[in-house]
């Protein structure tokens, strides 16, 4: 969610050429702390520290400086650990940047992700207040979501979550996040299934891409992928609201022309381009990734809230973001091109050469996307364009 609303943004105001762009929002890590044990998580390294009052009021006079006059919006995530750990906090941080933007002309909007362990009828409160789009981040179904994501004791998390749907399914632009292993795979499709029973409509997956994928692994995520297919388009024919994020058919576009490849302006995503991340010391990174990855190392880090952008830094990521720098996954297309590989790319447009941060902890450089994300993403392709020609043939205006 993070990544997509502050790319929506930037796509809104970009213009071409080499630049510095001024930012449209910023990502706050709430508290660095969690109640999960989550394996895979990649923060690694959790402290109990949590945003103070002046960190985040330093954030939003360095929003102040560096934001981009011609977008109407702020956006602000709120980001964890668990940031439903302090309400109170994501109380002021929403106050206080409310205010902010209405002072510079602007409104602000919010954004939350959640393990939804926490979320009761005053936080629903909280985010209906401020308008806090909601994403929970589930692994799917009990045998899925309890493999990895458990309570410091060991216990696992479904259950509590399950209580908590009713208060969650409440909360403003309410969707959830699959996140996708290896060894969860192959509960994909039930997952889905379990959570449009539930009266979800609104899905996104997530596959952990740090981890290996087989071959097998690819291909078993391919048969659960045609079975969500299959589920998507009952749905729809039925009447039925949903969308399954990679098999929309984003308002009657083809699937060729959403894997056209983009201007070479055009930035894979916001990360150090419309938004910077804030961390619980206050130190600034790309995206909420890089202090993970990197366990909070100087050499990813693009100066502090109360030091100011290093611009030279962040000039790096922003080159290493465009279209035209991205190297080519391997998955599609073999070039000895040193930029640019990825222009070749049959999906470059819908794929976006890959998130940075996984690039660079993974290849040790943000514009070398590994293959898996790729691949994925070709499969997701294939897939949709099967979902866009049966619902073109079956469905008015789809």
């Amino acid at each position: 969610m993070i990544n997509r609303v502050f790319l929506d943004i930037d796509q809104r105001h970009r213009s071409s050429g080499p630049r510095r762009p001024g930012l449209s929002g910023l990502s706050l890590q709430v508290t660095d702390a969690c109640n999960l044990a989550c394996s895979y998580c990649y923060f690694y390294d959790k402290a109990p520290v949590t945003l103070t009052r002046e960190i985040v009021d330093r954030s939003l006079d360095l929003l102040d400086r560096e934001h981009d006059a011609s977008v109407p919006e702020w956006h602000i995530n709120l980001f964890g650990g668990e940031p439903t750990l302090q309400p109170e906090l994501i109380r002021y941080i929403c106050a206080r940047a409310s205010e902010r933007a209405a002072s510079a002309g602007k409104k602000a909007s919010f954004s939350l992700t959640t393990n939804g362990t926490r979320f009761d009828r005053r936080f629903l409160e909280l985010t209906t207040e401020f308008g806090i789009a909601t994403m929970l981040s589930l692994d799917g179904n009990r045998a899925a979501h309890d493999r990895f994501r458990k309570y410091l004791d060991g216990r696992g998390s479904y259950d509590t979550i399950m209580d908590n749907l009713e208060w969650l399914k409440a909360a403003p632009h309410f969707k959830v996040r699959l996140t996708i292993s290896p060894p969860t795979v192959r509960h994909l499709a039930d997952s889905v299934e379990e959570l449009i029973g539930l009266g979800i409509t609104g899905i996104a997956t997530s596959p952990v891409v740090e981890e290996t994928w087989s071959e097998d692994d690819l291909l078993e995520f391919a048969s659960q992928w045609q079975r969500i297919a299959a589920m998507y388009i009952r749905e729809r024919l039925r009447g039925n609201r949903i969308s399954i994020k990679g098999l929309d058919t984003r308002e009657s576009r083809e699937p060729l022309e959403i894997c056209k490849a983009p201007a070479a302006s055009h930035s894979g995503c916001g990360a150090a381009t419309s938004f910077v991340f804030v961390n619980a010391f206050g130190d600034l990174y790309p995206c909420h990734r890089y202090p993970g990855y990197f366990d909070k190392s100087p050499q990813v880090r693009l100066g502090s809230v109360f030091t100011g952008i290093d611009q030279e830094k962040r000039s790096r990521y922003l080159a290493a973001n465009l279209a035209s720098s991205k190297k080519g996954c391997g998955s599609f297309v073999s070039s000895t091109k040193e930029r640019g590989a990825c222009g070749e790319c049959a999906i470059q447009g819908a794929c976006g050469g890959a998130c940075m941060a996984v690039n660079e902890y993974l290849t040790g450089d943000p514009a070398q996307p590994p293959s898996v994300p790729g691949a994925i993403e070709q499969i997701k392709l294939s897939v949709l364009n099967q979902v866009h020609t049966y619902l073109t043939a079956r469905e008015p205006g789809a």
